[in-house]
């Protein structure tokens, strides 16, 4: 049923409308909007539930379903439509985000110390060693040889030759003699140099690591009064983003 309207259009006739519906959803699908990591472990469980995209637009339009639109066209209502959400969710995301924080609201001491300790050995040893071996040898042979040779006319006659050297003969005609001189060297050097070296390295590592953790109610203050001032503290962000100024200037205050 379409319900009439005295100056622009009724909201719930908008929704009704198949196209008119699909302008809307597309004008409120991509405005920023915090959401909480379903995989997050949390210790004292949720208390605030962050609401997703579609539930909070349809908070939103049911809200103000029977309201006539602010704008003289539908296309000038979308548009301050989706310039109001970018405008005003950052603020609101900040509150959903301190909202979605795991605490337990009776502790007044949360305190964790984390020490890490890190020990590095290293040991490095080097061994060398060079020999080295040098012979030299040398051999010399000195040799002398003689001929003699001595002719007579008159072999009647004795030959006479002294004892003392070759150099003399009596009573010959004739005499030749030779001497032959021969030396003989050689040498021979022989040089060995060996060398031997080695290192090794040892590492070592050693981690350690402690986490102190202090969580609880210290007696500065009762778990009751912490339980109150918890309570009074628990505000209903989706309410007030349906009140806020810029989404309510978007309708008339008409009934």
């Amino acid at each position: 049923m379409i319900i009439p309207a005295r100056y622009t259009e009724v909201l719930d006739n908008l929704l009704r409308n198949e196209q008119a519906k699909a302008d809307i959803d597309e004008a409120m699908s991509d405005y920023p909007l915090y959401q909480t990591d379903p995989d997050k472990v949390r210790e004292f469980g949720t208390a605030y539930q962050i609401p997703t995209r579609q539930e909070l637009n349809d908070k939103i339009l049911n809200f103000y379903r029977f309201r006539e639109i602010g704008q003289e066209t539908f296309g000038r209502w979308l548009f301050e439509l989706k310039t109001a959400l970018y405008e005003i969710m950052p603020k609101y995301n900040q509150l959903f985000y301190s909202a979605d924080q795991d605490f337990n609201p009776i502790y007044n001491v949360d305190y964790r110390k984390t020490i890490d300790r890190a020990k590095t050995d290293s040991t490095t040893g080097t061994q060398s060693s060079t020999s080295e071996t040098s012979s030299t040898g040398t051999d010399s042979a000195t040799n002398e040889e003689y001929t003699k040779s001595v002719n007579s006319k008159t072999p009647q006659d004795s030959l006479g030759i002294s004892n003392y050297g070759i150099d003399t003969v009596a009573y010959a005609d004739d005499a030749s003699w030779g001497k032959n001189n021969g030396t003989t060297t050689g040498s021979n050097t022989t040089t060995g140099t060996s060398s031997n070296s080695g290192s090794n390295t040892v590492n070592g590592q050693e981690n350690e690591g402690t986490v102190e953790t202090t969580k609880g109610n210290f007696g500065v203050v009762s778990a009751q009064d912490l339980i109150i001032k918890y309570r009074d503290t628990i505000i209903n962000i989706e309410q007030q983003i349906i009140n806020d100024p810029r989404i309510k200037e978007l309708f008339m205050l008409i009934y």
